[in-house]
C-alpha cells in the first residue's frame, strides 16, 4: 500500500464519484477504479458500494476513512517538519551558558529567536566555561555562551559581549564602608573563588594587579559553582571580583564595589564547532549583532 493509494480512496470517498475523483485526482477514469479495486484486494475488503447511480462507503471504508485521514495528514506533517529542518526551522538546540551570561541581553535575543523559529526547543544548560568546552568537543552541546580562551583547535567562536568587573562582599565587611577601593586593601583578605579546575583563569587578573601592588589575598574557600560562590560571599566568607551583570540580581546580605584601576572587563563569546554545518546553528549565530571584539588595552 502506497501514500498515493491512500490519496486516491480519499478522493472517491469525499467525492462519492469516480468521475468526480478523477477530474479531481487530474487521471483517467478507469485508473482510478482499478487502483481502488487494487486497494480493495489487498486490504481483502470492499470500501465500496457501487451501483449505476451512486457510490456510497462500506462500513469498513468508514473505518478506513478515518485511518487514512491520519496517515495522510502524519506523511504531510513529516514533510513539512523535515523540509524546515533542512532550514534550521525545527529541531532542538542545546545551549550552555555560563550563570552571569543569563541577563536581560541574553533573554531578548533568546525570545526574538524563538519568535523566528517557533519550532525549535531550546535546550539550556547552565554550565561553567571549562564543562562547556569540554561538551561542545565531545558533541554534548551544540553552542556555548563561555569565557575565552577556547581552547580546542576544532571550535569556533565569536565575541558577543564584555561587562566590567565589580568586587563582590559581605555587606557588613570592612571594605564595604570605603569609598574607594585600593589594591593593598586584599592583603591578607580571605577569597570564595570558584574551584581552579572550573574558572578558567578568570581570577588572574585580579591575583596580578593584587601581586603588583604587593598584596597577597588569601583564598579560603572554593565553590564549584557560581550561585554557590554569591551564597558563600553573603554568609560571610569572603569577597571575589565577579561579573557586574551579577549585581543586577539584588541578594540578601550582600553589596557590590568598584574594584580599583586596572581591573579589565570580561569577555563572552559563543562557540560552536566549527565543522558543523547545522543550518539551526548558523540561524543561532547570526541571532547575535556580529561586531568586533575590542582590543585588549594594558591598564596600569
Amino acid at each position: 500500500m502506497e501514500l498515493r493509494h491512500l490519496r486516491y480512496f480519499l478522493a472517491v470517498a469525499e467525492e462519492l464519484s469516480f468521475r468526480k475523483a478523477a477530474e479531481r485526482l487530474r487521471l483517467a477514469q478507469p485508473p482510478l477504479s482499478a487502483q481502488i479495486k487494487s486497494l480493495e484486494s489487498e486490504l481483502g475488503v470492499r470500501l465500496f458500494e457501487r451501483t449505476t447511480r451512486s457510490v456510497k462507503l462500506t462500513p469498513a471504508g468508514r473505518v478506513f476513512l478515518g485511518e487514512a485521514r491520519l496517515v495522510l495528514t502524519a506523511a504531510s506533517r513529516a514533510e513539512d517538519r523535515v523540509r524546515k529542518a533542512e532550514e534550521g526551522l525545527v529541531g532542538t538546540l542545546r545551549i550552555g551558558m555560563i550563570a552571569p551570561s543569563a541577563n536581560a541581553w541574553l533573554a531578548r535575543i533568546l525570545q526574538d529567536f524563538q519568535q523566528r523559529f517557533p519550532g525549535v526547543q531550546l535546550s539550556v544548560f547552565d554550565l561553567v566555561s571549562t564543562e562547556q568546552l569540554k561538551r561542545l568537543h565531545g558533541d554534548q552541546l551544540d553552542v556555548g555562551l563561555l569565557r575565552p580562551p577556547v581552547g580546542f583547535a576544532e571550535l569556533d567562536y565569536q565575541f558577543v559581549e564584555e561587562s566590567p568587573q565589580v568586587i563582590a562582599m559581605p555587606a557588613g565587611h570592612a571594605l564595604a564602608r570605603k569609598r574607594r577601593l585600593a589594591w593593598q586593601d586584599f592583603h591578607d583578605v580571605s577569597m570564595v573563588l570558584m574551584h581552579p579546575s572550573v574558572q578558567h583563569g578568570y581570577y588572574d587578573a585580579f591575583f596580578a594587579a593584587c601581586a603588583k601592588a604587593g598584596a597577597v589575598p588569601r583564598p579560603t574557600q572554593y565553590a564549584n559553582d557560581i550561585q554557590t560562590k554569591m551564597w558563600l560571599i553573603s554568609a560571610g566568607f569572603g569577597l571575589a571580583p565577579t561579573t557586574a551583570t551579577l549585581a543586577e540580581v539584588t541578594r540578601p546580605g550582600l553589596v557590590f564595589r568598584e574594584p580599583p584601576p586596572g581591573l579589565p572587563p570580561v569577555r563572552t563569546v559563543l562557540a560552536w564547532r566549527r565543522a558543523d554545518e547545522s543550518p539551526l546553528v548558523r540561524a543561532f549565530r547570526d541571532a547575535f549583532p556580529r561586531k568586533p571584539a575590542p582590543p585588549v588595552v594594558e591598564r596600569g
